[in-house]
């Protein structure tokens, strides 16, 4: 809508094409809560102010009825990859739930096929009700000489995609000892981000003082990897905003502490990664903001969280609010303790009524070539999940994963060989097999409480998304990792040789073009068996297969190359 138009319309020189008459309208601003009227024109807000204080011509209104009326919500970080479908049926899923605008983080894709990953959430996400934005992805893989990914990112490709369509920023710099020792490929990165005056997000754990100090001085201004209190306050302190997860406001006393910090204005709402089968279930970002008020948090402190800070965090000024000249992205509550959204309006239409998704979207085909990721020249046979000793008989001394919680630590335990190949009982086999046709490695290890029966395998595996496989026996593992050749990817569970759960996800062994509700319901399937088969640590926005190659997650992973010390940086031979 043009800057004339909007002038006009707030001036009642011309007709509204929408009003919202009799709302409780929640100010972002001022943090007040007020009768209002809100008249919109094409995209914008053209007027706002007390209910009935002026009579507007408006060609279609909506009597809100004292509903409250709330900023569209924004979700600074998130990998819609991780809902496994692409941008077109994301947005079918998350628009009623009043998301009306994410800055995406494409680095899963990416890993896999590289800047023609971006490329595609690019294309694929253009046209749609939902506004999406970029962060490119600066850790392509996050470290190097520590996994094979799909492709490698420098500077010149940063330099490149940040003069791409929509594109804002560096997504998460998750490479946070390589910023404050220096390291020269992840220093050219972030100068890159500098010098385009971008914005630059976050990813840190457990840094000291001075390591804060060092990693905030670049520019970096926010971080997501919170898993408790401790930490928040000091990042807030140095200028950072603090990045929450719904999660966390489930711990005791998080709330109460979190109001001890005089002022909110750095604290953010993020989902960052969220499942299908819990998307459908619980909703998105919404979600968030009820479980901050269900646990103490002031309603419109968390309206704030998700509206107006992450808006001027992107540097995005014309959303998060409701005022003239924003985009008109609003939201119709009844309840803001329950905080369900019965309408949403997005750039000036309804997309969104009691739950339902009730816009158009574009329809997008995904190239062949990124259906095409799973990269092995033959099937797997049994022997290729055996693992060789360096003796002939008798027993060693080996490092294995403890995968009692989801810091996976390393322990060492004595293993039994026999005829030169290790004989764990008692323990899993974990192989994690390099699948995007560059290296060929195959890390092969032992791991606990993990699996008690069978085998699972999945393409989707942080953030190079090589083909994981964990198991107790090698027959079941072959069987598990030809089963993800064959489809192409996704997560598939194994039992005397059988499929007993299988989530298909052909586009980058990542994500599928079929619904949320249909990929939910297979992946709440594959949960289900898998509880079943004994795996443990079960978070929503997880399953721990996804995360056992994670070489920016502590404490240990197993990567293609090997074992791989997190704190330490370094990688270890399986035999101590």
């Amino acid at each position: 809508m043009s800057y004339e138009e909007v002038i006009k319309a707030a001036m009642g020189k011309t007709h509204l094409d929408l009003a919202i008459l009799n709302t409780r309208l929640v100010n972002v601003f001022t943090r007040e809560i007020y009768d209002a009227d809100i008249g919109i024109i094409g995209d914008k807000v053209a007027y706002v102010a007390p209910a009935k204080a002026e009579k507007l011509e408006t060609v279609k209104s909506i009597d809100a009825k004292g509903q409250y009326a709330v900023p569209g919500l924004v979700d600074s970080h998130l990998h819609i990859e991780s809902s496994m479908v692409i941008p077109t049926r994301f947005a079918e899923a998350v628009l009623p739930h009043g998301t009306t605008t994410v800055a995406i983080d494409p680095h899963e894709i990416a890993n896999v096929i590289g800047k023609e990953g971006v490329s595609l959430m690019i294309e694929s996400s253009r046209g749609l009700p939902l506004k999406v934005f970029v962060l490119v992805p600066p850790c392509g893989p996050a470290l190097l000489n520590v996994e094979t990914a799909g492709a490698k990112f420098f500077s010149e490709d940063i330099e490149e995609m940040l003069k791409w369509e929509r594109v804002i920023g560096l997504a998460e710099i998750m490479d946070y000892p390589g910023v404050i020792n220096l390291h020269d490929r992840i220093t050219k990165i972030v100068k890159a981000g500098i010098k385009a005056n971008v914005v630059l997000d976050g990813h840190h754990i457990m840094l000291n003082n001075r390591e804060l100090c060092a990693y905030a001085s670049t520019g970096i201004d926010a971080n997501h990897e919170n898993f408790e209190f401790t930490g928040i306050p000091e990042e807030i302190r140095v200028g950072m905003y603090a990045k929450l997860r719904k999660n966390l406001f489930y711990q005791p006393d998080f709330v109460e502490k979190l109001n001890e910090i005089p002022d909110h204005q750095n604290v953010i709402f993020v989902t960052d990664d969220i499942l299908p089968d819990e998307l459908q279930a619980h909703g998105h970002l919404d979600d968030t903001v009820r479980a901050a008020i269900a646990n103490g948090y002031d309603p419109v402190d968390a309206i704030q969280a998700a509206t107006i800070r992450p808006a001027r965090h992107l540097r995005l000024f014309n959303l998060g609010a409701i005022a003239p000249g924003k985009i008109a992205d609003v939201i119709l509550v009844q309840d803001l303790k329950k905080f369900e959204a019965n309408m949403v309006i997005a750039d000036g239409k309804i997309v969104g009524e009691k739950g339902k998704f009730v816009g158009q979207i574009p329809s997008y085909k995904v190239p062949l070539k990124a259906k095409r990721t799973v990269k092995f020249s033959k099937n797997f046979t049994p022997q290729d999940f055996m693992i060789k000793a360096p003796i002939q008989n008798g027993k060693v001394k080996a490092r294995v994963l403890d995968a009692a919680s989801l810091l996976i630590n390393l322990v060492t335990e004595e293993v039994e060989v026999e005829n030169g190949f290790l004989k764990p009982d008692g323990l899993q086999i974990i192989a994690v097999l390099e699948r995007h046709g560059k290296s060929g490695n195959r890390g092969l290890g032992l791991i606990k409480n993990f699996v008690k029966t069978g085998a699972i395998a999945s393409t989707v595996s942080h953030d190079s998304h090589n083909l994981v496989c964990v198991g107790e026996n090698p027959f079941d593992l072959s069987v598990a990792a030809n089963k993800l050749l064959e489809v192409q990817g996704g997560l598939v569970a194994v039992k005397d040789g059988q499929v007993i759960a299988l989530v298909e996800l052909p586009v980058g062994g990542i994500m599928s073009e079929e619904t949320v509700e249909v990929i939910a319901k297979k992946v709440s399937n594959f949960r289900g068996i898998t509880k079943e088969m004994g795996i443990v640590g079960y978070h929503s926005s997880i399953i721990p297969i996804m995360v056992l190659a994670l070489p920016v997650a502590p404490m240990v992973r197993m990567t293609d190359y090997g074992i791989f010390d997190v704190l330490q940086q370094k990688l270890l031979p399986l035999f101590s």
